[in-house]
């Protein structure tokens, strides 16, 4: 079952819902007029999803052959070389 609050309850404790949204690490779904208004996430479980989704986009880039793996430090230092070269450094 989802952790479920009212947007009135919110205005009146703003404050225990957010610690409750940090201590559960799940989302707490707002209600207005028994009907889904939006959700309350932690920080913690917010970074995840970015970390997620920065993941997602990344491993989506490689397939598509917008980015190249690196292996060696060598790799690494030729790529910084290409990167300055194209900032016109």
């Amino acid at each position: 079952m989802h952790n479920t609050i009212s947007a009135r309850q919110i205005q009146r404790e703003y404050k225990k819902v957010l610690e409750k949204a940090n201590k559960i690490k799940k989302p707490i779904i707002v209600i207005s007029n028994n009907k889904p208004l939006g959700a309350i996430i932690g920080l913690d479980l917010l970074e995840r999803i970015q970390l997620d989704l920065a993941a997602k986009e990344a491993l989506e880039n490689y397939r598509a052959g917008r980015a190249t793996s690196i292996s060696t430090p060598e790799e690494l230092e030729a790529d910084f070389e290409i990167m300055r070269k194209e900032a016109g450094e």
